[in-house]
């Protein structure tokens, strides 16, 4: 195949992580096409049948680029722009209690989910900058 492959972490700036959670969280980005394929119905098994790019951008030690967005309404956009592309989008999503305050203690707080990030590929390197070429590296 041999074709230039790469993977693109989209993570939102307003969340002003500390380096560490920024790194865990890159990690999880990357690794989500190995994990969201996963078909083994076991914990301590994986079986993942990757595309032709996705095992050559593993075993070829693939390009990986770390950029920002200003919100999470940046990142919809992305992943919106990328179903058009036909360019494979995970995203990561954290849940985030609602700012409710009560005192009634029978009030559930709501919760919401946030998309933190986003890994865009892998994938040919040309229809991912078509999506992500004009962001800033982290």
């Amino acid at each position: 195949m041999s074709k230039s492959l790469k993977q693109v972490v989209v993570v939102r700036r307003d969340l002003r992580l500390r380096r560490a959670a920024l790194a865990a969280l890159v990690a999880k980005a990357s690794s989500k096409f190995i994990f969201d394929n996963d078909t083994s119905e076991q914990l301590d098994k994986l079986a993942v049948e990757l595309t032709p790019y996705e095992a050559e951008w593993l075993q070829n030690d693939g390009t990986l680029v770390i950029v920002g967005v200003a919100s999470e309404n940046a990142l919809k956009s992305l992943v919106f722009k990328a179903e058009i592309k036909g360019v494979p989008c995970y995203t990561v999503e954290k849940r985030v209690a609602d700012d409710v305050k009560s005192d009634s203690p029978e009030l559930e707080f709501p919760e919401t989910v946030q998309m933190v990030a986003i890994a865009l590929g892998p994938d040919e390197i040309d229809k991912i900058d078509e999506i992500t070429g004009n962001l800033k590296l982290i």
